[in-house]
């Protein structure tokens, strides 16, 4: 049976959740990085920032395989890095989302994968973390929970959260 995201009314991708089940598995998440610490980026194919440029994508996987399927052509001299789940979450999730900086999942060899805005991927990893009875070791969960709610606040053109 597919899980509906509380957030959204439609169940996820099974793919994608699929890649957040590895991540609270694992407690875990891969990207490739180079010597000056530039994580794998391209620009997103779907979405436009204000100055009608693509918004940069930043990749992660669930398996160190996945990502070094993309250590090609302009990544190929970029290596693996393991980015604790719980980092990820409270560091590099919360950044991307201040930048303004999209989080490709699982991009494949061409460069094919889901684009999500980081602070959807952070809702699901903590709706998903919920439902299974994980416990995240995040320093200071409820403001990460609490930034989530107010995205979502705003998302929804509400004052505040009923």
């Amino acid at each position: 049976m597919m899980k509906t995201n509380t957030m959204y009314p439609y169940p996820l991708d099974p793919a994608y959740q699929s890649f957040i089940n590895t991540l609270l598995a694992q407690q875990v998440v891969y990207t490739l990085m180079n010597d000056e610490d530039d994580w794998a980026e391209c620009p997103s194919s779907e979405y436009d920032g204000h100055d009608g440029e693509p918004i940069p994508v930043y990749c992660v996987w669930a398996t160190a395989e996945a990502a070094q399927v993309c250590q090609t052509e302009e990544w190929a001299d970029y290596q693996i890095e393991a980015i604790s789940l719980a980092d990820f979450l409270q560091d590099c999730l919360l950044n991307l989302d201040e930048d303004e900086i999209l989080v490709g999942i699982e991009f494949d060899a061409e460069l094919y994968g889901m684009e999500i805005e980081p602070i959807e991927l952070l809702g699901d990893i903590l709706d998903a973390a919920e439902q299974q009875g994980k416990v995240l070791a995040v320093d200071d969960l409820p403001a990460l929970i609490n930034y989530r709610l107010e995205w979502e606040r705003w998302a929804a053109g509400q004052s505040r959260l009923n």
